[in-house]
């Protein structure tokens, strides 16, 4: 097994529900002192080795992110094994979800959507050869020991040695025998976030199955790529409008169990010009806020200006059709009356 994907194996199974890369971060320390406590950085590479040597880690934790008027908890298992599987269902007193991938399919089933993807060997061999994170971005600083859980424990604090990288406050507490992990919190400053390990074991057998997509749930969408219209255009079953102003780049393919749609990008004197036709798009359309009625050629629409950008869109016989430019309504709508 490959230290990178020894990293990610730790990393996943021990920080999934929070996103946080801190675990494994550091490397290049071959041992701990020889005398007195060790440094941060060296018990943070030895927990990095810990998770290392592992082929499947499962585990249970508990998180709580609070704040001065709030407060969630939530339950995790987890489940990672090699190559490029993982697990993680989350449940809390108002939802539950899943979510994993197999190393060809990613996943997530709630309780009100289900979602799954098939991964090209691209974004596999992309996974598989890279670090989620630079080595070496982040430095430990020994606070002390403490008990967690009745566990004697290194107490680490995390920072980045970038300093211009905006991180929260993050704390790590790992064992002092064997350097699993038992808790970490972070601190932004607004929200706290607490995981607390509550069991850990490596190495255990683990089921395929446990990292495949509920069949009778979850349909895979897939995505398609085409170089040129008639290309995308013989791939469906919808008339696909031609954007003449611009010149074609490529269009995507997506097709779900609900809806299929296409997504045409054009080159237009250097500016970018998305024209989108989707089935089964008006139940994501239903709560859209702040849409502004227009005319496109007589047809009846709706646009929406954000950040810079702005896109009208309108429905014609089940088949929404809209573009989105860089720009204002009045170019989105000039854009769409050239199709």
């Amino acid at each position: 097994m490959t230290a990178n994907t020894g990293r990610r194996l730790a990393i996943v199974a021990v920080f999934v529900t929070i996103g946080l890369l801190a675990a494994g971060a550091v490397a290049g320390v071959s041992g701990l002192s020889e005398m007195g406590q060790p440094s941060g950085d060296e018990v943070l590479d030895q927990t990095e080795q810990r998770y290392d040597v592992a082929e499947t880690i499962t585990g249970t934790a508990t998180v709580t992110v609070m704040n001065d008027s709030a407060s969630k908890t939530a339950t995790v298992e987890y489940a990672a094994a090699e190559p490029n599987k993982t697990w993680a269902a989350v449940t809390s007193e108002t939802r539950s979800y899943e979510m994993g991938t197999n190393g060809t399919v990613v996943w997530a089933v709630g309780e009100n959507r289900s979602y799954a993807r098939e991964l090209t060997a691209e974004s596999v061999a992309m996974n598989d050869s890279t670090d989620p994170v630079p080595e070496e971005n982040v430095t430990a600083t020994l606070r002390g020991t403490s008990e967690v859980n009745g566990e004697s424990t290194y107490v680490l604090d995390l920072e980045p040695t970038n300093e211009s990288i905006d991180a929260p406050n993050t704390t790590l507490w790992v064992d002092t025998e064997d350097y699993r992990v038992h808790k970490m919190t972070t601190d932004d400053g607004t929200n706290r976030t607490e995981f607390t390990v509550e069991e850990t074991n490596f190495n255990v057998s683990i089921d395929d199955s446990q990292f495949a997509p509920p069949a009778d749930r979850v349909a895979v969408t897939t995505v398609e790529t085409y170089d040129t219209y008639d290309a995308a255009q013989s791939a469906t079953d919808m008339d696909l409008p031609e954007y003449e102003n611009g010149t074609f780049e490529e269009a995507r393919y997506i097709s779900r169990p609900e809806s299929t749609a296409v997504v045409q990008q054009y080159d237009a004197d250097s500016e970018n010009v998305t024209v989108l036709s989707a089935t089964g798009a008006l139940r994501y359309l239903e709560d859209v806020e702040n849409g502004t009625a227009v005319q496109v050629n007589g047809q009846n629409a709706t646009a929406i200006e954000r950040d810079d950008r702005a896109v009208v869109y309108w429905t014609e016989d089940a088949v929404t059709t809209g573009v989105v430019v860089e720009g204002t309504t009045d170019e989105a709508v000039a854009a769409a009356e050239e199709l």
